[in-house]
C-alpha cells in the first residue's frame, strides 16, 4: 500500500507535502524500496512540523508549506563555479575534495585506499544493500527528525565514507546548491563510518552556484567504531535565499571522541539538528556550535545528547551572535538514560545581541534517569559586558575599538577549539566580514 493509500483525508494536505508525494510516486524502485516506503508513510502520517511540534516551536515554516517542490538537476548549467567567498583548507594541508551537487556525487580518483574508501550510496544499494539499509534505521518518529524521514525516502545517491585508519589530511565534501528557477529541493545524504582505532577529519562545506538554490534537505549520519576518532565540521555558507534543513546523527561505541563543529555563515533559513547517541562507556562527544545571525537570517540548531551507557561525557558550547533583524535559537537537551551511571554532561550557550530588533532564544534542558552523574547547564543572552566596555575604556581604547575586541574575545570558546588552522582562520574572516566595525577587528587578527 502506497504512504499515499496510508495518510487518508484527516487534514489539508499542503502544497509542499503533496508535492513530496508526488516526487515519492515518481522514484524508481530499488533494493532500498520497502525502506523508504516506511519512511515516507512516517513522514505523510505526520506531516511538516509546525511551531506546535517541541523542536520546532520558533522557527515557523508555513511559508515553505505552501510552496510546490520538483527535483533540483543532477547537473549544474555550464562551468562549476560554486558561489563563497572562502576556503577551507589550504594546499599544505594535501586535502581530499569530494563534490556534491545538489547530493549527487563527483567521486575523484586519486584516493589513498588504504586510508579511506568512498563509495557512492546508488552503488552501494547495488552491493550491498544490507549495510545501507543499517545506517538508514531506525526510522524516528521524533519532531526533530522528520525531515530526515523525507530525506531516507527521496535521496537519490549520496556519499559512503569508511575511514580505515589514521591520516592527517582532511577530506572536504563541498555540497553545492544551484537551480534553474525557484521550487526546487535537493536530498543530499552522507554515511561516515570510522572503523576501530581510525581518526579523520572531515568537512562537509555547503556552498551555492547561481542566483536559484533548491531547498536542501540534507542528512549526514556517522557511526563510530571502539576508539575511532572523528572531527566534523559543517559549514553552511550560501545565500541570503537559501534555505537549509539538515539532520546530523551520531552513533559513538566505547572509547570513541567524536568533536563536531556547526558553523553558520549564511542562507536565509538554516536549521541544524544533532542526534548524537553515546551507546558504550567511555564514548566523549564535543559539540560546538558558531551561529551568527546577519540581516534577516533565522538560524535554528537543535541539540540532543544521549548517554545510554556509564562513564559517557558530553560538552556542548554555543556562541550566538545576532544582528539586523535576524533570530538565532540554540535548544539543546541531554539525557541521561537508566543505568548511564557516572555520566559527565555540560551545556554552555551565550548569546550576544548587536541590534534592538534582533532576537537570540535559548532552552538547555536535562533529562536524567540515572544517579551518580555530574550533568550541568547555563545560558545568557544580552548586549555587550558595560563593565567590561567601561574597563577597556578607561585604558585608553576608543570606543569603536573596544567593542570590536569584545565581539572578538566573545567568540574564543569555539574558534580555539578548532584544530585545523587555515579553516578558523577562513571562518574568522567570513564571521568578521559580517559583523559592525569588521575592519577594526580585522587588525587585531
Amino acid at each position: 500500500m502506497s504512504p499515499l493509500q496510508h495518510s487518508g483525508a484527516a487534514a489539508p494536505k499542503s502544497a509542499a507535502l503533496k508535492s513530496f508525494e508526488a516526487q515519492w510516486l515518481a522514484r524508481e524502485a530499488d533494493p532500498l524500496t520497502a525502506l523508504r516506503e516506511r519512511a515516507m508513510e512516517r513522514f505523510v502520517r505526520l506531516g511538516l512540523p509546525t511551531t506546535r511540534d517541541e523542536s520546532w516551536r520558533y522557527t515557523n515554516l508555513k511559508r515553505l508549506a505552501g510552496q510546490s517542490f520538483v527535483d533540483a538537476p543532477r547537473a549544474p548549467q555550464g562551468i562549476l563555479q560554486p558561489s563563497t567567498a572562502f576556503r577551507l583548507t589550504d594546499t599544505k594541508d594535501l586535502a581530499v575534495t569530494v563534490l556534491m551537487v545538489n547530493g549527487h556525487p563527483v567521486l575523484p580518483t586519486d584516493i589513498d585506499n588504504d586510508y579511506i574508501e568512498i563509495i557512492s550510496l546508488r552503488e552501494l544499494a547495488r552491493t550491498d544493500p544490507a549495510l545501507l539499509s543499517r545506517a538508514l534505521l531506525p526510522l524516528s518518529d521524533a519532531d526533530e527528525a522528520r525531515w530526515g524521514l523525507l530525506n531516507t525516502a527521496l535521496f537519490v545517491d549520496g556519499l559512503y565514507l569508511k575511514i580505515k585508519s589514521r591520516s592527517a589530511a582532511p577530506l572536504v565534501i563541498r555540497h553545492v546548491a544551484t537551480a534553474d528557477g525557484p521550487d526546487t529541493v535537493a536530498y543530499p545524504r552522507v554515511i561516515i563510518e570510522g572503523c576501530a582505532g581510525s581518526n579523520a577529519t572531515i568537512i562537509e562545506h555547503h556552498v551555492q552556484q547561481g542566483d536559484h538554490t533548491p531547498l536542501c534537505n540534507s542528512a549526514t549520519h556517522i557511526a563510530l567504531k571502539e576508539g575511532a576518532e572523528l572531527e566534523h565540521y559543517r559549514v553552511f555558507a550560501t545565500g541570503a535565499g537559501a534555505s537549509h534543513i539538515d539532520s546530523l546523527s551520531v552513533c559513538q561505541e566505547r572509547n570513541s571522541r567524536c568533536k563536531q563543529f556547526t558553523v553558520a555563515l549564511g542562507g536565509g533559513l538554516v536549521r541544524a539538528s544533532l542526534d548524537a547517541r553515546l551507546t558504550e562507556a567511555n564514548a566523549c562527544l564535543e559539540s560546538f556550535a558558531l551561529l551568527v545571525g546577519h540581516g534577516e537570517r533565522h538560524v535554528d540548531c537543535v541539540n540532543i545528547a544521549r548517554h545510554s551507557a556509564p562513564d559517557t561525557r558530553s560538552h556542548q558550547t554555543a556562541r550566538a551572535i545576532a544582528s539586523g533583524t535576524s533570530r538565532v535559537i540554540f535548544n539543546s537537551k541531554v539525557v541521561v538514560d537508566s543505568g548511564a551511571v557516572r555520566s559527565e554532561s555540560q551545556q554552555s550557550c551565550r548569546g550576544l545581541l548587536l541590534s534592538p530588533s534582533a532576537e537570540i532564544d535559548s532552552r538547555p534542558q536535562l533529562e536524567i534517569h540515572a544517579d551518580e552523574v555530574k550533568c550541568a547547564h547555563g545560558a545568557t543572552t544580552g548586549r555587550l559586558d558595560p563593565d567590561m566596555l567601561f574597563y577597556m575604556l578607561s585604558r585608553g581604547l576608543d570606543r569603536d575599538t573596544a567593542q570590536s575586541l569584545l565581539v572578538y574575545a566573545f567568540l574564543a570558546d569555539v574558534l580555539t577549539g578548532m584544530s585545523m588552522a587555515f579553516a578558523r582562520g577562513a571562518i574568522e574572516n567570513a564571521l568578521i566580514d559580517q559583523l559592525p566595525d569588521s575592519q577594526v577587528l580585522q587588525r587585531f587578527r
